[in-house]
C-alpha cells in the first residue's frame, strides 16, 4: 500500500422474577427454574452450541455458524505511529465502509506467545480543524495529529492516550507480554465515514437501520472485524487470544467471544446488562442509563413501545445471559465481566447487586449442568468497582491482571476474591499502585 494514508473518508425497570424467566424463555434461553433457583432444566452442550450457530448466522447472514474466513487484510498501512500498523478491513457491500485494526506488538516485527484485542467504544478524538473551510468530520476523524477525546484532568498528560489508543491500554498489555490489537466501532473514531457528508458528522448507529430494511446484515460491521483479526493472529501464529473492551467495545467483547471460542478469556466492560435488568429506551436508575444503540437493543421487533427502535432479531437466538455463558462454555475459556458501581454512562449496578449475582449463579450453573457435570466447561463472573467514570480505570487492570495472573480453575474460591470486586467483596481491598 503506498497511498498516503490516514486521509479522511470521501463520503464524508427491574422487572419481577417471574416476568424475567418468561422473557428468557422467549428469547430460547432458559437457564434455571422460577422457583428458589434451583437448576430444574439445562441444556447439552450441543443445544448451547446450537444457539452460537443461530447467532453467528443473525449477524453475517452466511448459515448456522458459518463465520468469515479471510485472513489477510484488504490493506496493510506500516508504521502508523511508532511501532504500529493499521490493517484495513474493506466490509463494503449495498454502500462502502471499512474497518481499520491497530496492531502493536510489544516488539515491532516479532511475535508474541499471545494477543489481546481491544475494542473502543463510542468514542472519537479530538483533532485541529478549521470550521469555515473543514467538513466536521476532520474534526472527530481520528488520524496523526489528533488525540483521544477520553483523557480529562491529569490524564491529558499522559502519552499512553493517543489517536489510535483513546483509552491508554497498549501500555498495560504490553508490560504483561501480550501483542495488542485495537479495534474500533463503526461510525466511530478511525471508522467514522459513511453517512458523513461535508456539512454533518454521523456518529448516529441507527443510521444502520435503513440497511437493514434493505435486508442487510448490519451486526457484522460491528463483529465481523474481531473475527477478521482473529483470522489474522491465528495465521499469523498467535496461540492465545483474548479480548477486552469498554462500553460499545464491551458489548461487542460480549459479542465476539460469545461466537468466537478462539477468544480464551474476555473482559466486557461497562458493555452490556441483562435485558430484562434495562430500560432499553432511557433511564431507569438514579446513576447513568440504560438506553440502548442500535446494536444493543433487545426490545421486540416491532417494537409496540417506540415504533423507530426495533430489536435485533439476534437476541432472540441469543440473549445476554446465553452470550455471557457461550463465552465460557469451551474448557479453558472464561468470561469477567466488569462493571462501574456509579458509572457516568452506562449500566451501572448501583442497587442492582442481588439481580447481578443471580444471573451470574444461573450462569454458572448452567455451565455445570447436563454433559458438562463432570467439569469439561469454562466459567463465568461478574464484577463491580467503585469507580464513576465511563472510562477504563485502574480498578479495571486490578481485576483483568489478577485473573490473567490466577488461571483460576472453573468454581475456584478465589474468583469470589478478587481486588476491587465490590460485589463479592465489599470490604475487600484495592491495591496500590495502580497498574500502568
Amino acid at each position: 500500500e503506498t497511498s498516503s494514508w490516514p486521509h479522511l473518508p470521501s463520503s464524508l425497570a427491574i422487572m419481577p422474577r417471574h416476568l424475567r424467566c418468561a422473557l428468557q424463555a422467549t428469547a430460547v434461553v432458559l437457564l434455571v427454574a422460577c422457583h428458589g433457583g434451583d437448576v430444574v432444566a439445562s441444556n447439552t452442550t450441543a443445544s448451547w452450541l446450537d444457539k452460537r450457530a443461530a447467532l453467528i448466522h443473525d449477524i453475517f447472514g452466511k448459515g448456522p455458524g458459518v463465520l468469515p474466513t479471510q485472513a489477510q487484510p484488504d490493506a496493510i498501512h506500516s508504521n502508523v505511529a511508532p511501532g504500529v500498523d493499521a490493517l484495513v478491513w474493506n466490509l463494503t457491500t449495498l454502500f462502502p465502509i471499512t474497518s481499520t485494526v491497530f496492531y502493536a506488538p510489544v516488539e515491532p516485527g516479532k511475535v508474541s506467545k499471545e494477543a489481546f484485542m481491544f475494542h473502543h467504544g463510542h468514542s472519537n478524538c479530538v483533532c485541529p480543524y478549521n470550521r469555515k473551510t473543514d467538513p466536521p468530520l476532520a474534526s472527530a476523524h481520528c488520524r496523526p495529529g489528533c488525540n483521544s477525546s477520553m483523557p480529562t484532568g491529569s490524564e491529558l498528560s499522559d502519552p499512553g492516550y493517543t489517536w489510535w489508543d483513546l483509552y491508554n491500554v497498549t501500555g498495560f498489555f504490553h508490560a504483561r507480554g501480550y501483542d495488542v490489537f485495537i479495534l474500533s466501532m463503526p461510525l466511530k473514531g478511525i471508522n467514522l465515514g459513511p453517512g458523513s457528508d461535508a456539512k454533518t458528522l454521523n456518529t448516529d448507529h441507527w443510521w444502520f437501520q435503513q440497511w437493514e430494511d434493505k435486508g442487510d446484515s448490519p451486526l457484522r460491521y460491528f463483529v465481523a472485524p474481531c473475527v477478521l483479526t482473529a483470522n489474522f493472529a491465528t495465521a499469523k501464529g498467535y496461540s492465545t487470544l483474548h479480548m477486552a473492551g469498554l462500553s460499545g467495545g464491551g458489548w461487542t467483547t460480549t459479542f465476539a467471544s460469545a461466537i468466537d471460542k478462539r477468544i480464551k478469556s474476555s473482559f466486557p466492560i461497562a458493555g452490556s446488562i441483562p435485558c430484562s435488568m434495562r430500560n432499553p429506551d432511557g433511564k431507569s436508575w438514579p446513576v447513568g442509563n440504560d438506553q440502548e444503540d442500535y446494536e444493543q437493543n433487545c426490545s421486540p421487533k416491532p417494537n409496540p413501545k417506540v415504533p423507530e427502535h426495533p430489536g435485533r432479531h439476534a437476541y432472540q437466538s441469543c440473549n445476554y445471559t446465553c452470550q455471557y455463558l457461550l463465552a465460557g462454555l469451551e474448557p479453558g475459556r472464561f468470561q469477567v465481566q466488569i462493571l462501574h458501581e456509579y458509572d457516568s454512562c452506562c449500566f451501572s449496578p448501583h442497587d442492582r447487586h442481588d439481580q447481578m449475582l443471580g444471573y451470574e449463579a444461573d450462569v454458572r450453573a448452567e455451565l455445570g449442568a447436563n454433559d458438562r457435570v463432570s467439569g469439561e466447561h469454562g466459567w463465568f463472573t461478574t464484577t463491580a468497582d467503585n469507580h464513576t467514570k465511563h472510562e477504563v480505570c485502574p480498578q479495571d487492570k486490578h481485576i483483568m491482571a489478577a485473573v490473567l495472573e490466577g488461571a483460576f480453575a472453573p468454581g475456584d474460591s478465589k474468583w469470589q476474591q478478587l481486588p476491587c470486586d465490590i460485589i463479592h467483596n465489599p470490604e475487600g481491598s484495592c491495591p496500590e499502585p495502580h497498574p500502568p
